[in-house]
C-alpha cells in the first residue's frame, strides 16, 4: 500500500515477476529425477564414502533396509580385500575431485552373493561448484555378466575341441 501524509491508504502498488518458466523448468527437472529413482538403483554418499540414503530399488538388489546401511561405508558392498587397495583409495580420491566415473562393478549383497551393476558414481556439485556428495545410478547386470562367462566358456571349450581335431588331421 501506498500512504498518504496521514498514514491512510491511498492505492496499492502491485510488483510481481512471471515465474512460469522457471516452475515448468522445475517440474521437468523433478520428473527426470523421479524416473531415473524408478527405474534405476540409487544411492547416494558423502565425499568419504558413508552412505547417506538409496532409494529401494537398491535396497531390493542389494538385500538390505535403508536403517541397515544408512550411516555406514561404501566398502560394506566390496569385498574385502578390494576394499584394503590403493585402487579403491583412489577410486574414492577421483570422486572427491568432482569426476565420475563408470564402469561395470562387482559388489556384495547382503547375503553374500555376487552383483554385477553397470553403474555411475556422479559427485555432486554446490552452488560454488565444488563436489560435496556422490550419487550412483545403478543397474544390476549380473545376470549379462553370468551369461557371457558361459558363453566364455563354451567357446572355449568348443575352439578346444576344433584345435584338438586339426591337430589329429595333421598327425595323420
Amino acid at each position: 500500500p501506498v500512504l498518504d501524509r496521514d498514514g491512510r491508504p491511498v492505492r496499492v502498488v502491485k510488483y510481481a515477476t512471471d515465474i512460469t518458466a522457471r516452475r515448468m523448468h522445475l517440474a521437468a527437472l523433478e520428473s527426470q529425477v523421479a524416473a531415473i529413482r524408478t527405474s534405476q538403483a540409487v544411492i547416494e554418499f558423502d565425499l568419504e564414502g558413508t552412505i547417506l540414503d538409496a532409494n529401494q530399488n537398491f535396497l531390493d538388489a542389494m538385500g538390505y533396509t535403508l536403517g541397515e546401511i544408512r550411516g555406514r561405508h561404501h566398502r560394506m558392498f566390496v569385498e574385502p580385500a578390494d576394499a584394503r587397495t590403493a585402487d579403491y583409495e583412489r577410486f574414492w580420491a577421483t570422486l572427491r575431485s568432482g569426476t565420475f566415473l563408470a564402469a561395470q562393478y562387482k559388489r556384495i549383497a547382503k547375503d553374500g552373493r555376487v552383483v554385477w551393476i553397470q553403474a555411475s558414481y556422479n559427485p555432486v556439485l554446490d552452488a560454488t561448484g565444488r563436489p560435496y556428495k556422490v550419487v550412483k545410478f545403478a543397474t544390476d547386470v549380473t545376470a549379462q555378466v553370468r551369461l557371457l562367462d558361459d558363453l566364455k566358456v563354451l567357446v572355449d571349450r568348443n575352439f578346444g575341441e576344433i584345435d584338438q581335431a586339426i591337430g589329429r588331421a595333421v598327425d595323420q
